[in-house]
């Protein structure tokens, strides 16, 4: 059975402003391109565009699938801007879980960026509660959380994180990195069953936003690597619900994952790099910088030792693998960079440089000689750029998401959202790529990028990050049949307009998955 989609604007990404007038897809992939009269007797069935837009379908580089389902359906506080309503909603949160479990505290949504503490959170519940800053590196806790745990005042900080405390000595209810993963895992509660419901109705929203293909982190948190691994391999697949995901292997499950020799499902779901953490985010001031933050002699938190950076990348080494590492601070990126040339990824594969925030020059020409891909999110520089300057001043400001200097000196990147920490909508981080705007501001606006080059970090690029350029991200002869149709021409309308476009329709593996 072949299908030809026709009469609308249809970009192949091939090149700016390429398009095609029908495309022919047959089991799953493109058959042929070219014109309706050339292709309309091959066909069987007939999808009319009636003048819409069609593109390839987009990836997300960066994300945590799993916990972008489970917000769906828990308390989530990232729009929450009144102190009253927060704590209202807090107290009024229930669930059948033994702990609450609330997602999207964000400080700096409050006045004098208020965070809320133990004794607070104490008088809003008395059940053993998390409160998960937007970051996912740090969050708040209250007495019978710490209870739960028999964490007290004396409890010594664990390597790479920390329990905060007061003048006085005493806990102040926030936990960072290290410290924040143990309060983080003590409320799991899930099964392969109910991980998979999450992982469905996470799909189906990405579905929603044209999102076809994400790269996850999701197999150290929910108990025994087996339980999410299993929930995605029962949950999606060709004959299953059509989605594709690339799972990242956190450095604290990697060998037990590898050692496991899971049968994966090629090309919807596979097992992908050694996920490592080197430092925390500029949120909680834990991102790892070479300098003092302003005002401070604090220049963040470092995860690893030099020597322990070094024994993980060399484990993945020894099994051809590449590395993943979350770095943010200039000082965690030196570090890993350090490591990786020191140790350098098999031939044919390239390292995953994750949110590389601040970059100095120096790192910049580095990573250009490197065989490594960058995963970035651009709205990150819109939700950091109001306050982050407070924190590492004007000077070290200037080198925040410099990705206009990567593109030129020929660094692969491709576009994420990090969510559930940043909103997952694709098109609210192509905007940013080509505008740098949030309410007025422009930053750096000499990184501002093309419009194409924005929506090439989203599928052409994206394919080139899992090794897949040549059968996924562009619409053409032997490519995956995965598009979408959008409500407006995003290659001519404005930019403002780019981030209020809706998906119509979703097309993975030539099914439509999702339709208005």
């Amino acid at each position: 059975m072949s299908t030809l989609y026709y009469n609308g604007t249809i970009y192949t990404m091939a090149a700016p402003m390429d398009t095609v007038e029908a495309v022919l897809i047959h089991n799953g992939t493109v058959e042929k391109t070219g014109s309706y009269e050339e292709l309309k007797a091959a066909a069987d069935e007939f999808v009319d565009l009636n003048g819409k837009t069609m593109m390839p379908a987009l990836t997300d580089v960066h994300q945590h699938l799993v916990m972008i389902g489970k917000k769906l359906e828990l308390l989530a506080l990232d729009d929450v801007t009144d102190i009253g309503e927060m704590k209202k909603q807090v107290k009024a949160f229930k669930t059948n879980r033994t702990w609450n479990n609330i997602l999207g505290y964000d400080e700096n949504n409050f006045e004098n960026q208020y965070k809320i503490n133990i004794k607070e959170l104490d008088e809003l519940t008395d059940k053993p509660t998390l409160i998960t800053r937007i970051c996912a590196h740090a969050g708040v806790v209250n007495s019978a959380a710490f209870d739960a745990l028999n964490i007290t005042k004396d409890t010594e900080n664990p390597e790479g994180g920390y329990f905060e405390r007061d003048d006085q000595g005493e806990l102040t209810g926030w936990v960072y990195d290290k410290a924040f993963e143990e309060m983080r895992a003590a409320t799991v509660e899930d099964t392969t069953e109910s991980l998979g419901e999450d992982i469905a109705r996470g799909v189906k929203y990405l579905q929603s936003l044209g999102i076809a293909n994400a790269h996850t982190e999701d197999l150290a948190y929910y108990g025994d690597f087996n339980v999410p691994l299993d929930a995605y391999l029962n949950t999606l697949g060709k004959d299953k619900l059509k989605f594709r995901v690339n799972l990242l292997t956190h450095e604290q499950v990697y060998e037990d994952v590898v050692q496991a020799e899971k049968t994966y499902k090629e090309n919807f779901v596979e097992r992908d790099a050694m996920k490592i953490f080197a430092d925390g985010a500029f949120g909680a001031k834990t991102a790892l910088v070479s300098e003092p933050y302003e005002d401070s002699a604090d220049k963040g938190l470092q995860i690893h030792t030099v020597e322990k950076l070094e024994q993980l990348v060399q484990t993945a080494r020894r099994n051809d693998d590449a590395v993943a590492v979350h770095m943010i601070g200039d000082r965690a990126i030196e570090m890993v960079l350090d490591a990786i040339e020191k140790y350098p990824v098999v031939k044919g594969k390239h390292d995953r440089l994750i949110h590389i925030s601040l970059l100095r020059p120096d790192l910049i020409e580095r990573i250009a000689k490197l065989p490594v891909i960058c995963d970035i999110q651009p709205t990150f520089l819109t939700s950091d750029m109001p306050w982050v300057e407070e924190y590492i001043g004007s000077d070290r400001a200037q080198y925040l998401y410099p990705f206009k200097t990567l593109l030129d000196k020929g660094v692969i990147m491709g576009g994420s959202s990090d969510a559930p920490i940043e909103k997952v909508n694709p098109f609210l981080g192509i905007h940013a790529l080509m505008t740098r705007e949030d309410k007025g501001a422009v930053y750096n606006p000499e990184q501002i990028i093309s419009r194409f080059d924005a929506f090439k970090m989203y599928t052409v690029e994206a394919a080139k990050i899992v090794y897949r350029e040549q059968v996924q991200g562009k619409i053409a002869e032997g490519y995956f049949a995965d598009f979408i149709v959008l409500d407006r021409d995003v290659m001519t309308v404005s930019p403002d307009e780019v981030k209020e476009t809706k998906v119509l329709k979703t097309v993975i593996d030539g099914e439509i998955v999702f339709e208005m």
